[in-house]
């Protein structure tokens, strides 16, 4: 799903303009990000949260050539889904 798919099917669930909503999603995005950078977790209710992992460095071996490659230390987004997202899921 596009932003503009989105933007438009929440403006029509919700009754807000196009532009309006456009509005409130960049706002959400902004401070969504804002408290990940930060470190913090974000709670998104029927979702989940939303939090930043800090991944270890770790070395890897090809396994035709037996070369040995290191993978550096990275952050990554992790959604934690709640159990009500995971029941619709699974449905």
């Amino acid at each position: 799903m596009l932003t503009k798919d989105l933007i438009s099917e929440i403006a029509a669930q919700s009754g807000l303009t196009k532009r309006r909503t456009e509005e409130l999603l960049s706002a959400t995005t902004s401070v969504v990000l804002e408290n990940l950078l930060q470190g913090k977790s974000v709670q998104l209710q029927n979702i989940g949260i939303l939090e930043v992992k800090e991944k270890n460095a770790r070395v890897i071996v090809h396994p035709k050539t037996g070369e040995r490659t290191i993978v550096p230390a990275k952050k990554q987004l992790v959604l934690r889904p709640t159990s009500a997202m995971k029941g619709i899921l699974n449905n």
